[in-house]
């Protein structure tokens, strides 16, 4: 889908728009999105970036997806001037220092490429991150840099972000924005309601701090249970990404002794040195049950469309 298409789409009579869900844990699927429910997201956005028809946004993410679909809406809300380009690794390739942007939506990976240009990039006020978790270095990066960036919350159900928060050097607590009510059920995942009565039930576990500020520790139907052991990959991965220069996975494989064995995936090249330096690491850092019994050391991570690594 194009924006042209969207818009399209936008200003038709049907009530509902179609929305392509991320596939991060398992197939995309097409679903429908009522439209008035995403133009009260896009105004909690609004009003939290304070744009207005004066505001210049740009969506260097694809109209197939619902972070660039939204920032197409934030645009017909305000009626400001809205540019896109076709999702790379190389964004804001066409733009100059002399361009001056609002508000910019990206996922992570992009922002390598801007960190690394910054003498050449336009002003942008204010950078908007989402897509998946950001690494631990490109968060240190960012901050370093002084950028105003925000790293958002949400999926595909709830018409993007429910929550944000300000990218540091330390991580810090997403704040739901207006309008939203959290909980956890039973098995301690995050429960999003919406002043409309609509509710998600999310599979990320959550821990508060209070009823508006949040972490998520990692999803429910990740968990790995290996001899026994509940394991969560993503707070494993979390412990030792700053060790790698590329991306790790921690994913579960049949094991007649474990049930599931540990093997660890990890992205780059690494000398024999390399190697050996971050398997010691990697024995202070996690506890016995966590260390994987296999590494395997691959070019590059399966991914999905938006960038997502594919568990």
């Amino acid at each position: 889908m194009t924006f042209e298409d969207f818009k399209e789409e936008w200003n038709n009579d049907s009530g509902v728009i179609s929305a392509r869900t991320s596939g991060s844990t398992g197939n995309p699927k097409l679903i429908e999105l009522d439209k008035a429910f995403v133009k009260e997201s896009a105004v909690r956005t609004i009003n939290f970036f304070g744009l207005n028809s004066s505001s210049r946004l740009h969506s260097c993410v694809g109209a197939d997806f619902i972070g660039g679909k939204m920032m197409a809406v934030r645009s017909f809300v305000t009626d400001c001037h809205f540019t896109w380009e076709t999702p790379s690794n190389r964004p804001l390739e066409r733009m100059s220092g002399n361009d001056k942007l609002t508000l910019i939506a990206l996922v992570p990976s992009q922002m390598i490429h801007i960190l690394e240009n910054l003498d050449r990039m336009p002003e942008i006020d204010n950078f908007l991150i989402g897509g998946s978790s950001i690494p631990r270095k490109l968060r240190e990066a960012i901050s370093e840099a002084g950028l105003q960036a925000w790293e958002s919350y949400g999926m595909t159900e709830t018409a993007s972000h429910i929550a944000l928060r300000k990218i540091e050097k330390d991580e810090g607590w997403f704040e739901a924005l207006p309008g939203i009510t959290l909980a956890s059920d039973e098995r301690g995942c995050l429960v999003i309601k919406f002043e409309n009565g609509i509710k998600v039930t999310t599979n990320d576990n959550v821990i508060f701090k209070d009823s508006r500020h949040f972490r998520i520790t990692g999803r429910a139907d990740n968990v790995i249970i290996t001899g026994g052991k509940k394991v969560n990959p993503e707070e494993i991965e979390n412990k030792l990404e700053d060790l790698f220069h590329g991306d790790i996975l921690l994913t579960g494989r049949d094991d007649d002794k474990w049930g599931k064995r540990l093997v660890l995936r990890v992205e780059g090249n690494y000398d024999a040195a390399e190697r050996t330096g971050i398997i010691s690491e990697m024995k202070k850092r996690l506890e016995r049950w966590e260390m994987p019994k296999e590494i395997e050391w691959e070019t590059a991570l399966e991914r999905t469309a938006n960038g997502k690594k594919k568990r």
